[in-house]
C-alpha cells in the first residue's frame, strides 16, 4: 500500500526517536529556529538557500531534514538523514493539522479576502460577534496582529508562513477560540498558505487591480482570490458588484451583500451593516434585537477612516489606502464631507506610494490627488529596496502642471508641516500607512505610526 506524505514523515521520525510521541515539538521549519534534537522540514528553494539552511541548522543540533529538494550527503557535506517528499509545499498543512491533531477542527471558521477592507472587515466582525457572543473566545488573524480579540500581537505577514499559522491556530485552540476569522492575502493563497483548509463562511470585499508586481495578470490575481471561495463549505459572501463572478463551488450557499458602508456622521465608524446583518442571520442563537443592538455599539477600526480632532480645529482624516481604488474612494469622501458640512475648508493629502510594488498606481494616486486636493505633500511609504527620490519623482511628474505640492521624505516632518495647513482651514488628508507601524527603507525598518503621532501633535 502507498503511504502517504504524512505516514512517510511520521515513519522517517519514528525511526530518528526511538521513543516518546510524534507530534510538533519534534519538528522546526526554519533554520533560525530552535533545531536541537529536532527534524527540520524545508520547502522547495533555491539549491543553495537549502544548503546554507541544512549548514546553519546542523550547527544548532538537527537531528534530520525532511525536504522537497533532491539533496545528497555529498551536497551538504554532512551524514543527516534526510527524506526526500515530492509535492511537499503542496501537502504541508496536511501535515501540519496532523501534527497539530487538528487544532481548528472544533471552530467556526471564517476567511475575508478582496482587494480593500480585508483588514477592517475582519476587525468588523470581530468587534460585531463578540458582542452578541460575549462567553465565546474570537481568534483573529490579520494583517493588524494576531490573537485573541482584542488583544492581538503583531505580525509581519497578512496571512503567516504555514507553520507559523499553525502555530497560531495551536495557541487560540488552548485559548478556547471558538470562532475563527483569517484574512487571507491574494499571495497567501497562491503560495497554498492556507491548502487543505476548510471555511464555513467566505467573505469577498471586492476585486480591484493590485498585486500586478507578483501575480503578474488580473486574471491570475482574481484566480487567487476564487481559491479561497472554493474552499468553503456553508456561506460564500459576495460583494453584489460581483454578481457576474462565476463561482466554483456547488456545496455552499451564495449571499450578496450591498457594498455602502453607513455611518451617521465622519466621527463615527463607517460599518459593513447590510454584511454584518446578513452574517449574523447565518447565526441560529442570534436574534434581531441582539443583533442591532450589537451594531449600534461598534467603534471604529484604528487607521481606517479615523477621524482625529486637534485642540486648535485641525481635523486629520487617517487611512491604510494603498490601492488606486481605495485612494479615490477616500478622496471623494473628504471632498463629499467638505462640500456638505465644511464648505469653506480645502483639503490637503499627504500620501507616498510604497516601492518594490505596482508602479503603476504612482501615476494614478497622483493623478487622483491632483483631481481632489487643494494642496499635497508627497511623502514616503516603504521605499523598501527604491529609492524614495526615484518614486517621489514619478509622483511629481504628473503633478507638476499644478504648483500645489512639496516633497517632504521624512514621513514625520510631512505631518508636522501639514499643521500649518490644518490650522488654516485645511482637512489633512493623511493616506498609505493607517494603523501600521513602521516603515521600511532597504534592511533598515524606522517606528512610526500614523495615529499615534498625529494624536502627540494636536491633542
Amino acid at each position: 500500500m502507498k503511504l502517504s506524505i504524512n505516514d512517510k514523515i511520521l515513519n522517517f521520525a519514528g525511526n530518528l526517536y526511538s521513543q516518546g510521541v510524534i507530534d510538533h515539538r519534534r519538528f522546526v521549519f526554519s533554520s533560525k529556529d530552535n533545531c536541537k534534537g529536532r527534524i527540520l522540514v524545508l520547502k522547495h528553494g533555491h539549491i543553495k538557500n537549502i544548503q546554507k539552511y541544512i549548514r546553519d541548522a546542523k550547527l544548532k543540533g538537527i537531528k534530520g531534514i525532511v525536504t522537497e529538494n533532491s539533496i545528497s550527503k555529498n551536497d551538504i557535506n554532512y551524514n543527516l538523514p534526510i527524506l526526500k517528499i515530492s509535492n511537499l509545499s503542496m501537502k504541508l498543512n496536511s501535515f501540519l493539522d496532523n501534527i497539530y491533531s487538528y487544532p481548528t477542527k472544533d471552530m467556526i471558521k471564517i476567511g475575508v479576502t478582496g482587494t480593500n477592507g480585508k483588514t477592517s472587515t475582519c476587525h468588523f466582525i470581530a468587534q460585531f460577534l463578540s458582542k452578541i457572543f460575549p462567553r465565546k473566545n474570537i481568534g483573529v488573524i490579520t494583517s493588524d496582529g494576531n490573537g485573541v480579540y482584542p488583544n492581538l500581537s503583531s505580525t509581519n505577514r497578512t496571512t503567516p508562513e504555514n507553520h507559523r499559522l499553525y502555530r497560531e491556530y495551536d495557541k487560540m485552540r488552548r485559548k478556547n477560540v471558538r470562532i475563527l476569522i483569517v484574512e487571507c492575502s491574494s499571495q497567501g493563497l497562491y503560495q497554498g498558505r492556507l491548502n487543505s483548509h476548510s471555511f464555513d463562511i467566505s467573505i469577498l470585499t471586492n476585486i480591484t487591480r493590485d498585486h500586478i508586481e507578483y501575480h503578474k495578470s488580473d486574471a491570475n490575481y482574481v484566480k487567487s482570490k476564487m481559491l479561497l471561495l472554493q474552499m468553503t463549505t456553508k456561506y460564500i459572501f459576495v460583494n453584489q458588484s460581483l454578481k457576474s463572478l462565476e463561482i466554483e463551488n456547488n456545496r455552499a450557499k451564495k449571499i450578496f451583500f450591498k457594498d455602502s458602508l453607513t455611518q451617521k456622521s465622519i466621527d463615527e465608524p463607517r460599518i459593513p451593516r447590510d454584511l454584518l446583518i446578513k452574517l449574523a442571520n447565518t447565526f441560529d442563537q442570534c436574534s434581531t434585537k441582539r443583533r442591532d443592538r450589537s451594531l449600534s455599539q461598534l467603534k471604529q477600526i484604528p487607521g481606517r477612516y479615523q477621524l482625529v480632532r486637534g485642540n486648535r480645529g485641525e481635523i486629520f482624516l487617517i487611512d491604510y489606502a494603498h490601492t488606486s481604488s481605495s485612494f479615490l474612494d477616500i478622496c471623494k469622501y473628504a471632498k463629499s464631507y467638505l462640500k456638505a458640512s465644511l464648505p469653506r475648508m480645502k483639503l490637503l493629502i499627504i500620501f507616498g506610494c510604497g516601492g518594490d510594488r505596482d508602479k503603476e498606481k504612482r501615476i494614478t494616486m497622483a493623478s487622483h490627488a491632483k483631481k481632489y486636493a487643494d494642496y499635497i505633500i508627497v511623502t514616503d511609504d516603504n521605499p523598501r529596496s527604491e529609492d524614495p527620490k526615484k518614486i517621489t519623482y514619478q509622483i511629481t511628474d504628473i503633478l507638476k502642471s499644478q504648483n500645489n505640492f512639496e516633497i517632504i521624505h521624512n514621513r514625520k516632518a510631512a505631518i508636522r508641516r501639514s499643521l500649518d495647513f490644518a490650522r488654516d482651514k485645511h482637512m489633512i488628508l493623511l493616506l498609505g500607512k493607517g494603523n501600521e507601524s513602521k516603515i521600511i527603507y532597504k534592511d533598515k525598518e524606522t517606528y512610526h505610526n500614523d495615529v499615534k503621532y498625529v494624536e502627540s501633535l494636536i491633542k
